[in-house]
């Protein structure tokens, strides 16, 4: 597989994707600052491609010697992962499994503190099916399995983060909701008078507190230029909480 040399959050991560195969994009640095965890926690990155999710989330809390996990159906991708995280210098902290997240017999139960995922934006059936079986198998999913998998390896009172499409929220609550509580939701929208693109949602197991709705993240001004926000998190590395 070709690979290609990139960065994330400034220059600050070294990130090598596949030229041909699906790549990190805003969303991924979006997802990794809507986490918040404690020094030397565990942090799974479920279906985690070349690992841009987890090594952003490394280096937003670079202080707290996190150690990060990430499983993926492509083994393509894990040698990316793998290579990246000595690229990045966490080779020592971060394992990276081929796998199926259906698949629960891969982490023990409640095995991490932390989960984070940015899970296939599509169902079976909603759109063509791509001849790049790789592209399909990351666009294409099952949101039920995802979130079971998740509630399975988190810990009683761990996180778990995800970004989606907006017009899937209606799909995700309902899912969500039953087996996580302390609900936060952060709409993200590209323009200010433009509908939202993505949601980012962080949840906690077995928590009860009421769901708490953000404002907005606006990406780019009516001029067409970064918000300060949008600097804040995709430049700097600020956090959502």
């Amino acid at each position: 597989m070709v690979s290609q040399p990139t960065t994330l959050l400034n220059g600050r991560v070294k990130l090598s994707q596949s030229v041909d195969g699906l790549r990190a994009s805003m969303d991924s640095v979006l997802l990794a600052h809507a986490l918040s965890a404690r020094t030397g926690e565990t942090v799974l990155d479920m279906g985690c491609g070349s690992g841009a999710v987890g090594l952003c989330v490394n280096e937003r809390l670079k202080d707290l010697n996190l150690n990060i996990y990430g499983v993926d159906v492509q083994d393509e991708m894990i040698d990316l992962a793998l290579q990246n995280a000595i690229d990045n210098g966490i080779a020592d902290r971060s394992v990276y499994k081929i796998g199926d997240i259906q698949n629960k017999h891969l982490f023990k139960a409640e095995a991490f503190d932390h989960i984070v995922m940015n899970p296939p934006y599509y169902k079976q059936g909603e759109r063509l099916i791509s001849p790049d079986q790789a592209r399909e198998k990351a666009y294409t999913g099952d949101l039920n399995i995802w979130l079971s998998s998740a509630l399975h390896w988190v810990r009683q009172g761990g996180s778990v983060c995800l970004i989606h499409r907006a017009d899937k929220l209606g799909d995700i609550l309902p899912v969500a909701q039953g087996r996580f509580g302390a609900i936060e939701i952060w709409p993200v929208h590209s323009a200010p008078t433009e509908p939202a693109i993505r949601v980012i949602i962080r949840m906690i197991r077995n928590r009860k507190t009421p769901l708490k709705l953000h404002s907005a993240i606006v990406l780019f001004d009516e001029q067409g230029q970064e918000t300060s926000v949008s600097k804040s998190i995709l430049r700097d590395g600020a956090g959502l909480i």
